[in-house]
């Protein structure tokens, strides 16, 4: 309870900023998880929502940026506290931003063409401002996840002002087509040495390779959802134990109460919403050098985001300084799946 009256000082102070477009708007102890508030703040004109997550007001900054786009990921921190404890706030004040148009930060005003890489950097620049000054900060770290990764390297590529380095949780790669190449060849090692012929079959009818090795995708257009289970049934999905993301993902989710009812219906209109926007479209330049120190951070059973592309993607990279880890227990989300040996890479890197 100390901790968490800190932090309700802390930020509230900020209530008193005169800045008309950037000031604190409203501020709640968030429910679910503990020494957290759920803030909703004007940036940019626009509303967003933060939850931000402070065991000891002198830990370094965390901006964490998630994936989708327009799934926020703080939730996962309350519906599985058990099974994947994350314990990233005991070492850093965690600033869990919903950008624009996604998760606290829906409005059905927003339209899809407004959310661009160049605005959701533009905004990102001013949560930074904000967590800088806040905490009393001269610069602050940066973690994105999957899709948010895509943001997250546009920034590590031109913000050397707000940010000391850049940890890339599955990064995405430029090239969409070929995760479902990197992840046919993998899955049916996968699906072979379990002996699993159905799960097999299912991936095969939906790819081709023909005799000269050329790999098809036979729909490309409605590919994705099919995929999806492919992965779920390889454990390469968001966690190796994951099957099903309607009861993993979905139900969880709904059941849980960081988020309103309100709040958690405009969750998922907000993440249709990012399904058509600019951003969506938005694909990595592996030819712009970075700006600060990237850290890739990589599940070995991650084919969400192919970890072999991840791999390429960052040898492609000039950096100031740069290093790549893979975590052999994980897919998709070695933050949660094995929590301590991340957060222990990751202060490796803090100043």
């Amino acid at each position: 309870m100390k901790q968490n009256s800190i932090l309700i000082i802390v930020l509230g102070a900020l209530c008193m900023i005169s800045c008309k477009s950037n000031r604190v708007v409203e501020m709640q102890e968030a429910q679910g998880v503990e020494n957290t508030q759920k803030i909703r703040r004007m940036i940019n004109n626009k509303m967003n929502g933060m939850f931000i997550s402070m065991t000891d007001e002198n830990n370094p900054v965390l901006l964490f940026i998630s994936g989708g786009p327009g799934v926020p990921e703080f939730w996962l921190n309350e519906a599985y506290a058990k099974e994947y404890p994350n314990e990233l706030s005991k070492y850093f004040t965690v600033c869990w931003w919903d950008y624009l148009g996604e998760g606290l930060s829906y409005d059905s005003k927003i339209k899809p063409q407004e959310i661009t890489v160049e605005r959701l950097a533009q905004d990102a620049h001013e949560v930074a401002r904000y967590l800088k000054t806040t905490f009393k900060k001269e610069k602050i770290y940066l973690m994105a996840h999957s899709s948010g990764t895509n943001l997250g390297l546009y920034l590590a590529q031109t913000n050397s002002d707000d940010f000391y380095c850049y940890f890339a949780m599955g990064q995405d790669h430029y090239d969409q087509n070929r995760r479902y190449e990197e992840g046919y060849y993998f899955m049916k090692k996968v699906f072979e040495e379990k002996g699993d012929k159905k799960a097999l079959a299912k991936m095969n009818k939906l790819v081709t390779v023909l005799a000269d090795g050329t790999f098809k995708i036979n729909k490309p257009e409605s590919i994705g959802k099919d995929w999806e289970q492919i992965l779920l049934l390889a454990g390469c999905a968001t966690t190796r134990q994951m099957r099903s993301d309607y009861k993993d993902i979905f139900k969880k989710q709904m059941s849980c109460s960081c988020y309103t009812f309100a709040e958690k219906i405009n969750y998922w209109k907000g993440k249709a919403l990012l399904g058509k926007s600019e951003y969506r479209k938005y694909r990595v330049n592996p030819e712009a050098a970075c700006v600060i120190p990237v850290h890739f951070i990589s599940g070995y059973y991650d084919y969400t985001t192919p970890v072999t592309l991840s791999k390429e993607l960052y040898d492609c990279l000039e950096a100031p300084e740069k290093s790549f880890y893979t975590f052999n227990d994980s897919a998709h989300s070695p933050l949660w799946e094995e929590n301590k040996l991340v957060i222990e890479v990751m202060l490796k890197h803090v100043r």
